[in-house]
């Protein structure tokens, strides 16, 4: 897909503020995140607490099951509160504060629409967002340029990650898509992209709280995925 010279720019200059975990790093964030889907299980009822549990020789990376529980928590995101008050799982003071921002995180459908292995540019419906890697190179877990995904985005010391799972929803546009894409990308590059911690807390303000931005269509997708198995 050709782009004009200007969105060219917009790729070219977009940097992750933060990229690339360190070993140390990975603790904390997967651990932050799996003792809270751990909790938010508790809370929802949504799988076996037995099933919820480390990937074996993986033990940094988003639990089995977990893609489902985090689905039911970012739709109750009042539970991430609780957790950062009340500490139910007696995790470290540096936890609780990775914990405390997920409040301000973003789930929605996404285009991704440049990625390399420091960070991907995904696309909502009113902003482009730069998203640094993981433990992965951040173009790992894209299959298409461009390509509809869902993703929740999480700020992390400073800029934004994805909170360990992708979900695809459609690999590849179909052909009369692709000119409303580059409209779409060129009206949305006028935009500073969203990149950093802050940037994004603000944006979400103008979020309802609990709106689910997943069209109904795509949403049973997901749904039809995590019931019969194929999506952990």
């Amino acid at each position: 897909m050709s782009v004009p010279k200007t969105v060219g720019d917009v790729f070219e200059s977009a940097k992750a503020p933060y990229s690339h975990m360190s070993e140390e790093d990975a603790r904390l964030f997967y651990g932050t995140m799996n003792a809270l889907l751990v909790y938010a299980n508790q809370r929802l009822h949504v799988v076996k607490p037995s099933s919820l549990r480390p990937r074996p020789g993986c033990p940094d990376m988003l639990y089995v099951n977990g893609g489902r529980v985090s689905e039911a928590l970012w739709r109750n995101r009042a539970i991430i509160d609780d957790f950062v008050r009340e500490n139910p799982l007696g995790v470290s003071p540096a936890q609780i504060e990775t914990a405390r921002p997920w409040r301000h995180a973003l789930r929605d459908m996404f285009t991704v629409i440049d990625a390399n292995e420091d960070r991907a540019l995904y696309m909502n419906e009113d902003r482009i967002f730069v998203v640094g890697a993981a433990q992965d190179p951040a173009d790992a877990h894209v299959h298409h340029i461009p390509s509809l995904m869902l993703l929740t985005l999480v700020p992390f010391k400073g800029g934004i990650l994805t909170d360990g799972k992708t979900l695809h929803l459609s690999p590849r546009p179909v052909s009369w898509a692709i000119p409303l894409i580059g409209e779409q990308i060129a009206r949305l590059a006028a935009h500073r992209p969203i990149a950093t911690a802050h940037q994004l807390e603000v944006y979400m303000r103008d979020v309802p709280e609990g709106e689910n931005r997943v069209s109904e269509r795509f949403q049973r997708i997901v749904d039809r995925g995590f019931a019969s198995g194929e999506i952990a």
